[in-house]
């Protein structure tokens, strides 16, 4: 009787801002890349929801998505799931999207991680 979510949600592939192992030089030009590919995924696709679960790859998309907030242009709603493999502290994305308060709802699957960071939300062990 309802919308099957397989009908309307699209899955994309976006561009890593780094490669495990990849030099930080040039991973310069990477996130360059993959910054201008979430722009125009962006654009193209305008989408109401962006879920991430890290890793780096979520940087770029929601930080354009963060930028068009700030610009007045809200397309995006941005909920971040840290991953269940972090139980004592954030990943880097995590706490990127963390301290600058760009996801609108930050979720974490373990309870101390939420004592630790209060404007997380604790949800359980999910994945």
């Amino acid at each position: 009787a309802g919308v099957k979510v397989e009908e309307t949600a699209k899955y994309l592939q976006i561009y890593r801002s780094r490669e495990v192992g990849q030099s930080y030089v040039t991973s310069v030009w990477t996130t360059l890349v993959a910054t201008a590919h979430a722009l125009y995924l962006m654009i193209l696709l305008r989408p109401e929801v962006i879920l991430c679960n890290g890793p780096g790859t979520c940087i770029p998309l929601c930080a354009i998505a963060f930028l068009f907030k700030v610009l007045g242009i809200r397309w995006s709603s941005i909920f971040y799931m840290e991953s269940i493999a972090r139980v004592k502290r954030l990943s880097l994305s995590g706490l990127l999207l963390y301290k600058l308060q760009v996801a609108d709802q930050f979720f974490v699957q373990w309870p101390e991680l939420q004592r630790k960071y209060p404007r997380a939300e604790y949800v359980g062990c999910l994945m």
